[in-house]
């Protein structure tokens, strides 16, 4: 059973951090929420927490939300987010 708090980063994930909200990125319509690739920059298959903060403060999510979040996604904390956590995280809301 998730916790509020839990829920809540899953949500701010799916919804804020991966484009929900309704800003550009990456020079995408504003309704087209980014895909993985967008945001993994370095194209290393796995998105970092920099990466995710890049492109949470784009949506303008706060630092500590987007930090909490990773953390949350990142569920076998190893640091990356994989894009099997990533559509997951996408589905969770």
């Amino acid at each position: 059973m998730q916790t509020r708090t839990a829920a809540t980063a899953m949500a701010l994930t799916a919804a804020a951090v991966l484009g929900a909200s309704g800003s550009a990125f990456a020079g995408a319509p504003a309704s087209t929420p980014p895909t993985f690739q967008q945001i993994d920059t370095d194209g290393s298959g796995t998105i970092s927490e920099p990466e995710l903060l890049v492109a949470g403060k784009r949506e303008r999510v706060s630092e500590a939300n987007i930090r909490k979040a990773f953390h949350l996604v990142d569920r076998d904390s190893n640091g990356q987010i994989s894009k099997e956590e990533f559509v997951q995280a996408s589905r969770t809301q």
